[in-house]
Parts: C-alpha cells; structure tokens; sequence
C-alpha cells in the first residue's frame, strides 16, 4: 500500500491562476517529482491530505484545488476517489468564526473545567452545532466529493478503509482539531470532541490517524497521545510546517512540511511524503512494515530530494508485531449489501462493513461528478428523480447533496442517478 501524504498547501485566492503567483514553479517542480518516484515506487493507492488545503476557506480555493489535484492524480497512477482529506485551521471561513456567537461558544470550551463534556452538548445542541462548524462549509462542500464531509453530531470524524498485501485492512481515520479554530487561535487552545477518543483495535486493522494540529496544540495533548499509542501504529500530523519522523516502539509519527509553506518563515522547506505500508508473515507472526520516503525542496539547484535518516537510508524504516490474524481460507459468499445498514454508517461516521465498500466506491465516482455541476443542476437532478425530502431543506447543501446521492443508492436508483449527471455534464 503507496500512500501520498501532503499538508498545508494553502491555495491562496490574491495568487493563484495569476502570473505573481510565488509558488507555480513549487507545485510544478512537486508533479514533476512525483512523476518521477511513481517510477521508482509504483503507482499510488490513496493521497491523504492533513489540512490548509485552501488559504483563507475561499470557494475560488477549493475550485483551483479541485483541478490541481486531478492533475496530481495523473502523474500519481491514481484517481479522486482516493484522496482523504481533513480540515485544518486554514480551511475555517475566519469572518464566521470570529462573530461574537461563535466565539462565545469557543470561549465556553476553552474555559470549561470539562471541554470534552461541553463540546459534547455543544454538538448535541443543532443550533450550537450548526455555529461550531459553520465555519467549515465551504470546506465541506470541496470534501463532499471525497466523502469527507462532516456534519456534528454523529460525523465529527471520517474514515475509509483499504486492502493491504495479506487481506487485512488499513484503515484511516480523520480527526477534526479545528473545531473551534478562529483568528484566536493559540497552543494548547485547539480541541478534539469525543469521537477521537472511539478509534479502538480490531483483529486484522490497522489503524492511521490523521489531524491536522500537531499534538502540541491540543489542550488534550496528553490524553490523545497515549488513546493514539494504544490504537494507531501511524501517525500523521501537519500544522507546524516542519518535518520530523519520530520512530517509537510501536508506532510511528510523522509530521509534515507544509506544501506550501509561508517564504518568510525562518525554515522554508517544502516537503512531501510517500508511506509504505506492508504486512510481513502471518498468522502468529505478522509485522507491519513502514517505509517513509520523505521528499524536502532544496535550492541552488533546486528540486526535491530524499531527507535521509542516519545511517545514509533515503527511507524511515520502522517493523511493528502485529497481533494474530488468519486470513479467511475461502472468499466471503457475495451477499446483498443491506442498504439501511450502509445508510447508517454513513450518517452516523462508524465505519462500513467490508462487503459496503464497493458501493462506496461507486458513490465516491458519482460524487465526484456531482460536485462539479452548479447548485441548480443538482438541484434540478434531485428534485427528477425524487430523492430530496422534506428534511434534508434544513440541512447545509454540502449535506443536503450526500443525502441525495445515499439515497440513490438505498432505493437502488444511483446508476440512474450517475447517468443524470452525466447528461448534465454534456
């Protein structure tokens, strides 16, 4: 399994598509460069995103981060079904949070002797919630085609699962740290809501976990680092704009450089990353191998280039036990997936079962084209073919169009479905 890991590429409104533009040298260089390591590697398996996709949570950032990452999927030997994204403090619409209301709600969280237990009524509450993640919206809308959409209560995390080399799963996990993130954002002021705390170990999983704050910004930094040990052999953070590999017992932890990071910044180094992950053995004695090929920009001349561990490795290696697991002798009999069963996790952030996942991958596809058409074509399409209710009016639209395409897929209607936005397309 090739993972390709960015963070912080901040796709600022004032520079992209222009000629000023500081950085199209950057990410023309980066393409260039994962073209050349998909030689190398091999094709890539999923591209993890841990926040700041856009600058300043712009509609115009998501849309020129939409097409950037298509043509980052060519050269990666993948498509945008892959790509698993999280939220970070630069994807919250900052004119939103910082009106008084919202930060009164902040305040609340940050002054509480609780914060769990107050965030936890807070999202319990619809009209508190709806102020909590308001700020995400556009944010949400360029998730939804991945899937990755949030929406509190239920849906404060995501996650995906993929196949590893033995049969058994890895599976992501995407935690939300910008949960009260505004202009007022300090160390140890961020938060997570309970749901972080819910990843638990399972025979035949391994877990990743990816958030965007590193652990050092979280006032639940202690608490959340020894949950993450327990369960999640790979870490994954992003934020602070500086590479470190920390390579622990049983787990590793990788924080990014940021894509883009600001040319001011005393330590300018872009960077990126590709994660091996392979299972070795089996049965009794099953290891989980890491490799991290860490890519770091240097100048004069420029280019990326491996960062390398002691020992002269252009690799971070890391070999973890893993717990007993036996591959089912014989495939799983082909069953009809339950529809409500798939429904519910969908809505509710559990995790579905492995005989959803096909279907997942086809509403994946077809929100992926779904996203693309304008408000009134998606519209007009969910009102033809019935799939709109009464209820879903009072949802956000990025929400309001997850519903339509889950309920497709429930009534048995998303290759009609798929076909109606495909018309639209022409």
């Amino acid at each position: 399994m090739l993972l390709l890991h960015l963070s912080d590429i901040h796709f600022r409104k004032s520079e992209i598509g222009t000629a000023q533009d500081p950085n199209f040298h950057l990410r023309n260089e980066l393409l260039r460069d994962v073209g050349q390591q998909r030689v190398k590697l091999g094709a890539v398996d999923a591209i993890i995103i841990s926040g700041d996709i856009a600058f300043a949570a712009a509609p115009e950032e998501y849309e020129y981060a939409t097409g950037w990452l298509t043509r980052l999927c060519d050269v990666a030997g993948c498509d945008m079904k892959s790509i698993f994204v999280v939220p970070g403090n630069h994807d919250v619409l900052r004119t939103y949070a910082d009106q008084n209301l919202v930060q009164l709600l902040h305040n609340q969280i940050k002054n509480s002797q609780d914060p769990l237990d107050q965030i936890s009524k807070q999202l319990t509450n619809r009209d508190e919630a709806r102020l909590l993640y308001g700020g995400l919206d556009n944010y949400n809308q360029f998730a939804g085609q991945f899937f990755c959409n949030l929406l509190p209560p239920d849906r404060t995390r995501t996650s995906r699962d993929l196949t590893l080399n033995d049969g058994s799963i890895l599976r992501l996990w995407g935690l939300n740290t910008a949960l009260v993130s505004s202009s007022q954002d300090r160390q140890r002021d961020m938060f997570v809501d309970s749901a972080s705390f819910q990843i638990t170990r399972e025979p035949g999983v391994t877990n990743l976990v990816m958030a965007h704050h590193h652990l050092t910004w979280l006032r639940q930094d202690r608490e959340l680092e020894d949950h993450l040990n327990d369960v999640a052999p790979i870490q994954i953070f992003g934020h602070v704009h500086t590479n470190r590999i920390d390579l622990h017992r049983d787990h590793i932890r990788l924080t990014a450089s940021a894509t883009q990071p600001e040319r001011g910044e005393t330590a300018w180094e872009p960077g990126y990353n590709f994660i091996r992950v392979s299972v070795n053995g089996e049965n009794t004695s099953r290891e989980l191998r890491i490799k991290a090929h860490v890519r770091v920009w240097q100048t004069a001349p420029g280019g990326f280039i491996a960062k390398r561990d002691r020992g002269d490795s252009d690799t971070f290696e890391l070999t973890i036990p893993l717990e007993n697991w036996c591959a089912p002798t014989q495939p799983r009999p082909l069953t009809t997936v339950a529809h409500s069963s798939l429904a519910s996790s969908m809505t509710d952030g559990a995790t579905p079962s492995e005989e959803d996942q096909p279907a997942l991958t086809t509403m994946r596809d077809v929100a992926l084209r779904f996203y693309r058409l304008s408000f009134s074509k998606k519209s007009e399409i969910a009102g033809r073919l019935q799939l709109l209710e009464s209820e879903d009016m009072s949802l956000p639209d990025h929400e309001r169009f997850r519903q339509v395409i889950i309920r497709a897929h429930e009534r048995g209607q998303l290759e009609l479905l798929k076909h109606a936005v495909i018309e639209s397309e022409r």
